[in-house]
């Protein structure tokens, strides 16, 4: 199994188990709604950060997109349009920042992913905190299939670990030797 997907997976369950005790602890001071927008946000967040990591860029390069986000998640009446943007906002951050070398599988993995994802949160149709932590791990386990879709970056000779110096240096006499 691929790192990106056993991690995935991992956070997708982590997520769902944190997410009910989470939304119940920020309901009282903020509101039920505002705490579970910004307990979406918060995974959001940390998964942008993993997938900054496992695309080789920089965490500022999300900082845009998840402000963007937090903005819509702390305007009241939001709903609807606020996991309609978290969706488009994660396509934007993992094909759009840190895996957009292949434009036309990252569409087609995006498409596959997100249709899926929003597919079985719809099919489950979460009313309860219960039926919600399913929703975020089964959305993260559809999520997944983009690590299938869309094929990890090859590391080139220059992001390799450096050789140990004296195996190094015995490759470079053995070479001028045979010069």
């Amino acid at each position: 199994m691929k790192p990106p997907v056993r991690t995935t997976l991992v956070f997708g369950l982590i997520s769902a188990l944190a997410a009910m005790p989470a939304v119940g602890w920020l309901a009282g001071p903020i509101g039920g709604s505002t705490a579970f927008k910004l307990i979406v946000w918060l995974d959001l967040l940390f998964y942008a950060l993993l997938l900054t990591r496992w695309g080789g860029r920089h965490p500022a390069a999300v900082l845009f997109p998840m402000v963007l986000l937090l903005g819509a998640a702390l305007w009241p009446g939001v709903y609807t349009g606020f996991f309609f943007l978290s969706v488009g906002v994660l396509a934007w951050i993992r094909s759009g920042i840190c895996f957009g070398s292949t434009p036309l599988r990252s569409i087609a993995a995006e498409t596959i992913c997100l249709a899926g994802g929003i597919g079985l949160v719809a099919l489950f149709k979460p009313s309860s905190a219960m039926v919600w932590a399913i929703c975020i791990w089964l959305f993260f386990l559809i999520q997944c299939l983009y690590f299938f879709i869309v094929p990890a970056a090859k590391r080139s000779k220059k992001q390799e670990p450096d050789a140990d110096p004296f195996e190094q240096a015995c490759r470079d006499a053995h070479r001028i030797l045979a010069e």
